[in-house]
């Protein structure tokens, strides 16, 4: 559920409305800004394995929760994401989705979105390789994205794509948005670089830079089994699916003050204002977390309403 303060602020969400699961931290990419400091050499702390990530899918279907997004590092070098996407969609999730880099997407997978009906996200960062791969580090990836992104469109699967703008690329993003609808990507976004992570410059995150859409009803549980309140609030962790279920962790007490923290840091804290309004707010339209990979309108569940 959403619960409306006193003096009249928009919504602090409870329950589980949208969940992300991180299958790894490695990732064949090393973006500069990258917030969860993905690498080749990132998956030291994948503990999670394939039998934790179906148990987290149930628990997280009998809470109420309809959406699920697979994501990394890159979520393509599990070698069971098939597995799960089969499951999630026969354990009856409206909405599957994968983020990921199309760096690796294999004709098999390719038919097993389209089977499944798994929507996928990816983010381009310019439309010229040379500035495309400075910002991914590796040369030759902006080619493979943008093959990718083409067969995906002519698969007819559902996809979007997000620039994110930055010292490298801050001058072309219109043109690379552009570029990006002239190839048929159906929904394209943008959003500034959260000095999270690699993309943070300081020694440490700052919770005023997360958009403030994860003071809603969803959760992120990384390949170390921390769970946080969304894939960029890593720094505030409320506790682990090794040592707790996920119904302890989403009624607690200790994710609720964070949320609560993060509505009044990162969106209260933006002179009075949220971001991005429940009232005007969809899951495809160019504010929040959408320009990142994930949802945007605040939603959730009853699951922790009292009586």
């Amino acid at each position: 559920m959403l619960m409306p303060k006193q003096n009249g602020s928009p919504w602090i969400g409870t329950g589980l409305d949208f969940l992300w699961l991180e299958l790894t931290n490695q990732c064949n990419l090393r973006c500069v800004h990258c917030y969860a400091e993905s690498g080749p050499r990132g998956n030291e702390d994948d503990v999670l394995t394939t039998h934790d990530y179906v148990r987290l899918l149930d628990e997280a279907h009998g809470l109420g929760c309809g959406s699920v997004q697979f994501i990394g590092g890159e979520p393509t070098l599990n070698r069971d994401l098939d597995l799960l996407i089969r499951y999630a969609r026969e354990k009856g999730f409206d909405l599957i989705e994968v983020f990921t880099n199309l760096t690796r997407l294999t004709d098999d997978l390719v038919a097993l979105f389209k089977s499944y009906r798994v929507e996928v996200a990816t983010s381009v960062y310019a439309h010229v390789a040379g500035v495309h791969d400075k910002v991914t580090t590796i040369a030759g990836s902006f080619a493979r994205t943008v093959a990718n992104l083409r067969r995906l469109v002519a698969a007819g699967i559902p996809v979007r794509a997000s620039v994110i703008a930055m010292d490298e690329n801050r001058d072309i993003v219109p043109e690379t948005m552009a570029f990006l609808r002239n190839m048929g990507v159906p929904v394209v976004g943008s959003d500034g670089i959260r000095r999270i992570g690699r993309g943070s410059h300081s020694a440490g995150s700052q919770m005023s830079e997360l958009c403030g859409q994860c003071a809603g009803a969803r959760l992120c549980v990384g390949p170390d089994g921390r769970a946080s309140p969304c894939i960029m609030s890593k720094a505030w962790s409320v506790g682990s699916v090794m040592q707790s279920r996920l119904a302890e962790i989403v009624c607690s007490s200790e994710l609720q003050e964070v949320r609560e923290a993060i509505y009044r840091e990162a969106v209260m804290g933006r002179q009075g204002t949220s971001v991005c309004q429940p009232q005007v707010c969809g899951p495809y339209n160019s504010c929040g977390p959408n320009l990142g990979p994930g949802p945007c309108a605040p939603s959730g569940c009853s699951i922790c309403r009292p009586g």
